[in-house]
């Protein structure tokens, strides 16, 4: 038994590819990073998992919005897919802060108004305001012909049952 061959000894093409041949076949430079993006965002989980496939997103944005140039020198200037994400989360909320300084609407909320709404305290009893019970009486599905009937009739269902007066242990 051979420990080595030469035929099990890989070729250095890389290395020996002039730099035409390399920029010939290499998939350009955005793409690449597109790729490596979401290769990285598909192993990560939860909020994390979310920044990066929203940095993603915001790469496909910036390819429509700014030139080539302006893209590719921004990924060289990036060390790697972390350092990305970071940018490009910087560079988007630059991009709405100057929508929204020149007059432009921006509709999509931002993570910090998110929370703020999300942690509301609503105290519990509180009666429905009329407008709740509007959207409540709206958004009920109208009633089958057999339970107008039962209602009529002031027959119960065999499947409802009475909340009991008291507990009983």
């Amino acid at each position: 038994m051979m420990c080595s061959s030469t035929r099990d000894v890989p070729k250095l093409e890389l290395f020996s590819r002039g730099k035409f041949d390399r920029i010939l076949q290499d998939p350009p430079l955005i793409e690449k990073a597109e790729t490596e993006l979401s290769d990285y965002c598909s192993t990560l989980e939860g909020d994390d998992s979310y920044s990066c496939w929203r940095a993603y997103f915001e790469l496909k944005d910036l390819e429509k919005e700014k030139p080539k140039v302006e893209v590719e020198n921004l990924i060289l200037q990036t060390g790697g897919v972390k350092s990305l994400i970071g940018c490009l989360h910087g560079l988007a909320s630059m991009e709405k802060e100057s929508k929204a300084k020149n007059g432009l609407e921006v509709t999509e909320v931002s993570d910090s108004e998110k929370g703020m709404k999300l942690h509301v305290h609503v105290p519990d009893g509180l009666p429905k305001s009329q407008q709740e019970l509007e959207e409540e009486e709206k958004s009920k599905m109208p009633d089958s012909a057999f339970t107008r009937l039962l209602r009529a009739k002031g027959t119960i269902p065999a499947w409802f049952s009475h909340a009991p007066d008291h507990e009983t242990d």
